[in-house]
C-alpha cells in the first residue's frame, strides 16, 4: 500500500469512528436547548428552529445541512422522533406541525422532505388565510426512502417498504413493497423482480 492511500484510510477511519470536539460542541449546546440525543450519535452542521421538538437515537449517521423546521409556534416536544441507528443524508428537510416518527435501521438519502401539513382548499379565500390540516408521519423500522423523495401528510411507511427516487408518497405503503413514481405506485414486493 502507497502512503497517500495509507493516509487516507486513516483519515476516513477517524472521520467516522471519531467525534470531533466541534460535533461534542454542537450537541451538548443542542441538548442545553432541549434535544435529545443518543449515544454514538454526531451531530454536523443542521439547523433546528426548535432543537427541544428534536429526538435522535443512538448511533445514527447524520449527514450536514438536515433541517428539522418545526414549523409551528412553540409547544412541548419533541415531533421529530427519529429511532437508533438511522441514516439520514444531507440536505433532508423535515417540515412538521404535528408529528413525524421514523422507526430504527431506517436510510433516508440525500434531498428526501417531509411535511405533515397543507392548507385547506376552499376557493372563497386565499389559500394563506385557511387553516392547516396537519396528519402525522409515520415510518417503521428498515424503511429506504431513495434520494429527493417527498413524503405527505398523513402516510405510513410500513416496515420494510422501499421508497424508489425522486417519488411524492401520497398514501400509506404496506410492509415490504417497493413503491416509485409521482404519485408513488406499488412497483414490485420486496424479494421479488420489478417490472
Amino acid at each position: 500500500m502507497k502512503l497517500p492511500e495509507v493516509f487516507q484510510r486513516l483519515w476516513r477511519w477517524i472521520e467516522i469512528n471519531v467525534s470531533s470536539p466541534v460535533s461534542l460542541w454542537r450537541i451538548a449546546v443542542w441538548r442545553l436547548r432541549g434535544a435529545e440525543i443518543g449515544e454514538g450519535t454526531r451531530l454536523p452542521a443542521c439547523r433546528a428552529v426548535w432543537p427541544h421538538q428534536v429526538r435522535i437515537g443512538a448511533h445514527c449517521k447524520l449527514q450536514h445541512e438536515i433541517f428539522f423546521n418545526y414549523d409551528h409556534f412553540w409547544t412541548p416536544g419533541p415531533s421529530i422522533v427519529i429511532g437508533d441507528r438511522v441514516f439520514v443524508g444531507n440536505h433532508v428537510e423535515f417540515n412538521i406541525q404535528g408529528r413525524i416518527e421514523i422507526g430504527d435501521d431506517c436510510l433516508i438519502a440525500p434531498g428526501c422532505y417531509f411535511v405533515d401539513h397543507d392548507h385547506g382548499r376552499n376557493e372563497d379565500r386565499a389559500f394563506h388565510s385557511q387553516p392547516n390540516v396537519i396528519q402525522p408521519i409515520h415510518i417503521e423500522k428498515n424503511v429506504w426512502l431513495g434520494a429527493g423523495s417527498i413524503v405527505l401528510k398523513g402516510v405510513t411507511l410500513g416496515e420494510g417498504s422501499v421508497i424508489g427516487a425522486g417519488s411524492v408518497v401520497t398514501r400509506s405503503i404496506p410492509a415490504h413493497q417497493v413503491w416509485a413514481g409521482n404519485p408513488a405506485r406499488m412497483i414490485s414486493l420486496i424479494g421479488t423482480p420489478s417490472d
